[in-house]
């Protein structure tokens, strides 16, 4: 069979290539937004875990930011694993996957060790600081370092680059031993594709949830119990990219994912009334264990499809500081640990409401992140250039 050339090398995407990547660039910046929001709502008391926690957000803000974060959750890591996934075909193509792979361990390799290794326990010193403990950061490596308790390691938010380079990896190696078949031929994305997606999803996070519940501790924070979800929609989206199917989404499959969401928030509404709590929907032998990953296969999938669907047809243009910002999304995402437990130390001393500085560390976290991710970019780009 004839097969894309993988070891073909060209140093720059084509014209074309770039404006259809121009939607994928405005749902990062989106995507990577929200995740800081998210990790500013938990430092107040929201749900999930953060390195500087100050719980101290009202009744009702706490249950809308908490409902909003897990519905993050269910599919915003993976349409991040989606995207990824389609932006992976492009480059392999031209690199080569021996250079691409190089490029990837770099590019994601670099900051996972340097979070493990110096931001997160840095900051984790800082919070301790914060709280009362005054041993000094000598004092504090001393103590995490030593006998076994460097198990304890975490990556912080960059726990979704150590999956996404396992995955990568996965993929790169497997494009290596087999090349992509060309397109020609090749029937468009159907109801079938997306239901198969689903089911693996569904089926890998019950039986992973088994040994690895929601919220679970792993070495380097791995948070093994996504990996389902973000594994098979990065495979959806790179075998997408292969073959053109998401370029556009047939009318019919577009309503059939919405019909397909509304089921799934129904069917969880249910789970939640039949239930006996929340802990049996963490995984384990439960039917609301099951019943939820079939829920979050379901939503995942489909939810992820509206969503880029709706900004290929209705984001697809980009002005200066939209382009500023896609370039600057991924080293957003980095900045953002110590950009945030800074802002939320130096607002700490203030006497205010949770919700109040809520409002204040969100979109300045953001901003601080976006912009200090800019200027790290320009500076690396003008080092760059050759002098005269």
């Amino acid at each position: 069979m004839a097969t894309v050339p993988v070891d073909r090398v060209v140093d720059k995407p084509t014209p074309a290539e770039v404006a259809r990547l121009v939607h994928l660039d405005n749902l990062k910046i989106v995507l990577t937004a929200g995740v800081i929001v998210a990790h500013a709502a938990m430092t107040y008391g929201a749900v999930g875990t953060w390195v500087y926690e100050e719980p101290s957000l009202s009744n009702v803000a706490e249950g809308v930011l908490g409902a909003l974060v897990g519905v993050g959750v269910m599919f915003g890591l993976g349409l991040f694993f989606l995207i990824a996934g389609m932006l992976t075909t492009g480059p392999l193509i031209r690199r080569g996957p021996r250079r691409f792979l190089a490029s990837r361990v770099w590019r994601l390799g670099v900051p996972l060790v340097m979070y493990a290794l110096v931001v997160w326990p840095v900051l984790r010193w800082l919070a301790d600081r914060a709280e009362g403990d005054r041993q000094s950061l000598v004092e504090f490596y001393r103590f995490e370092f030593t006998g076994t308790r460097w198990r304890s390691l975490g990556t912080g938010p960059l726990w979704f680059v150590a999956i996404l380079l396992v995955v990568t990896t996965g993929w790169t190696l497997r494009r290596w031993a087999s090349p992509a078949p060309v397109t020609t031929g090749v029937g468009p994305l159907s109801f079938r594709h997306l239901a198969v997606t689903a089911a693996a999803i569904a089926a890998a996070t019950f039986f992973v949830r088994i040994w690895f519940p929601v919220n679970s501790g792993q070495f380097l924070d791995l948070h093994v119990w996504l990996w389902p979800q973000s594994g098979a929609l990065f495979v959806l989206g790179a075998i997408s990219s292969e073959h053109g199917w998401l370029t556009e989404l047939p009318d019919a499959l577009r309503h059939t994912c919405h019909r397909a969401a509304a089921a799934a928030v129904v069917t969880l509404v249910v789970l939640i009334v039949l239930s006996n709590g929340p802990e049996p929907f963490k995984g384990g032998w439960f039917w609301e264990a099951a019943g939820f990953s079939a829920v979050e296969g379901v939503f995942s999938v489909s939810v992820a499809l509206i969503v880029l669907d709706r900004f290929r047809r209705r984001h697809a243009n980009q002005g200066r500081l939209a382009r500023r910002l896609g370039r600057s999304a991924y080293g957003a995402f980095v900045a953002q640990g110590p950009v945030l437990v800074l802002i939320a130390l130096a607002l700490r001393p203030l006497n205010l409401p949770g919700d109040i500085k809520f409002l204040l560390l969100a979109p300045t976290a953001v901003t601080g992140s976006f912009g200090l991710a800019a200027a790290a970019l320009a500076l690396s780009v003008k080092q760059r250039r050759p002098t005269t």
